[in-house]
């Protein structure tokens, strides 16, 4: 499978990404702006990865543009608002 990487330079506030992932069947989606496009996510997973409750691993799949059903994992940092997407062709 082809391997990306998107860097995201503004997604979501801490608030949305919890919300997209803890209303799975409302299919509540997040958006990432990266250098080339804004993407939506849905987000199926997240896990803290530091104790200030700012930065998350993810995992989902991208809703929408050419890398659309795209699988993803990634760290974001929601203080920030910067992350990387590391895509999986679908």
């Amino acid at each position: 499978m082809t391997k990306y990487d998107l860097e995201v330079c503004n997604g979501p506030d801490k608030a949305d990404l919890l919300r997209a992932v803890t209303n799975p069947d409302k299919h509540v989606h997040v958006s990432f702006e990266t250098s080339g496009e804004l993407v939506e996510a849905h987000i199926d997973a997240i896990e803290e990865l530091r104790s200030d409750g700012m930065v998350f691993g993810l995992r989902g799949h991208l809703t929408t543009g050419n890398l659309r059903g795209a699988v993803f994992t990634g760290t974001y940092d929601c203080g920030s608002r910067v992350g990387h997407l590391m895509l999986q062709g679908a």
